[in-house]
């Protein structure tokens, strides 16, 4: 069985068995998403969660889960579902220009060309940068984050588009990086505070074109050579070579 048919396989039974299949779309250039297949044969609607890279797979999945078993009753113009622990979410109806760019598996599982989404949305404690708005339309100049969505978008950072940074997860709440260092042609590790001081439960891997969308200031990290590391003050923009 060759892949599409072995994916196509998958949904089938997760529809069958759980009412409805997740598929997460890995970090990239872009934030991690994650969206439903199945649930429109409910509620006539699919679910999305895009960015959010303050919870871990797991939270992602479990966010899902939860608020798909709390759509029945309820109107989704005042839809709230609290989740212990991962805060109090909502649903936004989203735009039809980030649907096409984002859930090309509903369009293939199902072979229609229109259907509605709703964006599971965060409290304001657990409203990441990276989360967009997706009940706006898309529009690349006004998307730094998400721009790259774009497969005509030139990457134009001189850095792999793997890239990835070693960081807290204060930095994705707009709290500045302060000591950045670079161990690899693609990895760096940067945070707010004291490295030594970071609880492990704190630090997230996230790409670099999504730490530069967030705080463009972080631009100069690009440039650093292997093994060589910048400071700066929580208030000062400006860039000191480390040692």
């Amino acid at each position: 069985m060759d892949k599409k048919k072995l994916f196509r396989k998958t949904i089938e039974e997760n529809i069958k068995n759980f009412s409805y299949h997740v598929t997460v779309v890995k970090q990239s250039e872009v934030p991690r998403y994650a969206y439903t297949i199945g649930i429109r044969e409910k509620f006539n609607f699919e679910l999305i969660i895009a960015g959010n890279e303050n919870f871990i797979y797991e939270d992602i999945l479990s966010i899902i889960n939860l608020t798909y078993k709390s759509l029945d009753n309820e109107d989704i113009r005042t839809f709230k579902v609290r989740i212990p622990k991962l805060g109090t979410f909502k649903l936004s109806k989203v735009h039809s220009s980030w649907i096409r760019k984002m859930m090309l598996g509903v369009y293939d599982y199902y072979n229609i060309d229109v259907f509605d989404v709703y964006q599971i949305v965060p409290d304001v404690d657990h409203y990441s940068l990276d989360v967009p708005d997706m009940s706006m339309e898309w529009i690349c100049s006004e998307q730094p984050i998400w721009k790259w969505l774009d497969d005509d978008i030139e990457w134009d950072f001189k850095v792999p588009k793997n890239a990835k940074i070693i960081t807290d997860i204060d930095a994705l709440f707009g709290k500045r990086i302060t000591e950045v260092m670079r161990w690899e042609n693609d990895e760096w590790e940067g945070f707010t505070i004291n490295g030594d001081e970071i609880d492990k439960d704190s630090i997230r891997v996230i790409s670099i074109a999504t730490i530069v969308g967030i705080d463009n200031s972080m631009l100069p990290i690009l440039t650093l050579n292997i093994g060589k590391g910048l400071w700066r003050d929580s208030e000062v923009l400006q860039w000191n070579n480390w040692g």
